[in-house]
């Protein structure tokens, strides 16, 4: 356990340090590059997923993703299950080449450590950051916050968490419901035998809970928002990415 968990601090180190890197390139401009968007209160959001909790990058998909991502402007991009891969002599995340391609800060969520992998979800951002909260609540599930600043200046803790079975629920959704605030927009995935439990704690005038389903055919897992009442979603669009069964969820998000 001591090795496994030396290689996963070698690992957040190693992101932390491009993440360094990027920030002290930045100094000299402070404001975050924002995306344009209809109305000064709404913020763009892409979301890239199999939608199986299945790893989300075969050799011919990657150079879809990063094409997309850079033509287009969003505050946030979550790409689930980007892992990484340890070996006796490196590391290899793919969210250190993605950021790099797409000229974005990365932060990787790690959520399960398994032989030579570790899994996890990366999340891309055009703002230098401050900090980013992690806290793991039951095997393979882990709460993720990060504070941003979005279009119009408003304050945005965007948050994720994955559920893959019914024994993650009650930590998870105590994490999830001690963190929401009025500046909580969390983007998050769930086995689909898990809906209507996760509709009924999240029922009521406290939230906003809204769910989406991809149109793939080999599909497990829905995607979910939930923001409090301050927090509306516009839009959302699906888009197939490659040609091996990777989605892209395009949502438009309106701080009200």
């Amino acid at each position: 356990m001591i090795v496994k968990m030396k290689k996963i601090n070698i690992l957040l180190l190693s992101l932390i340090g491009f993440w360094s890197f990027i920030s002290c390139g930045e100094e000299e401009n402070p404001s975050p590059d924002l995306p344009e968007t209809g109305t000064n209160n709404s913020i763009s959001i892409q979301v890239y997923s199999r939608f199986n909790n299945q790893k989300l990058f075969n050799a011919n998909d990657y150079a879809a993703v990063v094409g997309r991502i850079r033509s287009n402007q969003n505050s946030v991009v979550l790409l689930q299950r980007v892992d990484a891969t340890t070996s006796s002599t490196e590391i290899k995340n793919p969210m250190v080449t993605i950021a790099e391609e797409t000229e974005k800060i990365p932060l990787f969520a790690w959520t399960r450590y398994a032989d030579t992998q570790i899994e996890g979800s990366g999340i891309l951002v055009g703002q230098t950051i401050t900090e980013m909260k992690s806290i793991p609540t039951s095997e393979g599930c882990c709460y993720v916050s990060v504070p941003l600043t979005v279009t119009g200046g408003n304050g945005m803790n965007f948050s994720s968490i994955t559920f893959e079975n019914e024994t993650q629920l009650a930590t998870g959704i105590a994490a999830v419901k001690a963190n929401l605030d009025d500046k909580t927009v969390l983007i998050g995935f769930a086995a689909k035998s898990l809906q209507n439990k996760l509709k009924t704690e999240f029922s009521g005038e406290t939230y906003r809970f809204e769910t989406m389903e991809s149109s793939g055919g080999n599909t497990t897992q829905f995607l979910f928002l939930l923001t409090n009442p301050k927090w509306k979603l516009q839009e959302y669009k699906e888009t197939a990415v490659g040609t091996d069964g990777i989605s892209c969820i395009d949502l438009k998000i309106e701080k009200l």
